[in-house]
């Protein structure tokens, strides 16, 4: 279980999270919808420091070396290919293959990393992600910029993790990309927690946001 308890992020004059409290199953997909969710999945992360509350794993701080988090807009630092940023993860963790990701989602490996299109960088990072092999994967716009048929796989992918016991957040601008995929729902507004929704409850929460199309903020 990852606890979230009363998170308080300001942002300068913003306070994007203003004691928003989660209670998130292990072994689960969570989608989080609405405005200040990559704000959400930066804290967790680490990345952004709350002014109060906490995230925790077992009543213990949760870990950075046990997440795994994958950028909105991924960025490479210039002059290495995709194939030394493979490289060097599997350094790091020599039991990953990125052969089966590569087949699924494919870069060109003697491209520079920085300088390819975004959908290619989108792949790229996730396959380094999900070489590492965490338990907790913070996925922040998974989606964007990709085409439909790497839409897809993406999706086949998250529930295939979810299955394998690894526990996700997924941030997505829209609904209906994460509709079938994850176990329940949290919308984000006004810096809290505007509504949890179980998997079977997704037209309802499509209704009540009012849209389906996306959320305008982070």
């Amino acid at each position: 279980m990852i606890t979230i308890d009363a998170l308080r992020v300001r942002d300068g004059e913003r306070t994007p999270l203003d004691g928003v409290t989660m209670l998130l199953t292990a072994n689960a997909v969570h989608g989080i919808a609405g405005e200040g969710r990559s704000v959400l999945l930066r804290a967790v992360y680490g990345l952004a420091v709350p002014e109060s509350g906490s995230v925790t794993s077992g009543g213990h701080p949760l870990r950075r070396r046990d997440m795994a988090y994958l950028e909105a807009e991924p960025h490479f630092w210039p002059g290495l290919t995709a194939g030394d940023c493979l490289g060097l993860v599997r350094r790091y963790h020599p039991a990953s293959d990125p052969a089966p990701l590569l087949r699924r989602l494919p870069v060109p490996p003697a491209a520079e990393a920085a300088s390819m299109p975004p959908n290619e960088r989108k792949r790229l990072a996730l396959i380094l992600l999900l070489m590492q092999r965490k338990r907790v994967l913070l996925l922040d716009e998974p989606f964007c910029g990709l085409d439909a048929e790497s839409v897809f796989v993406v999706q086949q992918l998250i529930l295939q993790l979810g299955c394998e016991g690894r526990t996700l957040l997924v941030a997505a601008d829209s609904l209906a990309l994460l509709d079938g995929i994850c176990d329940d729902l949290y919308v984000l507004g006004g810096g809290q927690v505007q509504g949890r929704y179980e998997h079977y409850e997704f037209q309802r929460a499509i209704r009540e946001a009012g849209s389906a199309a996306g959320f305008p903020k982070k």
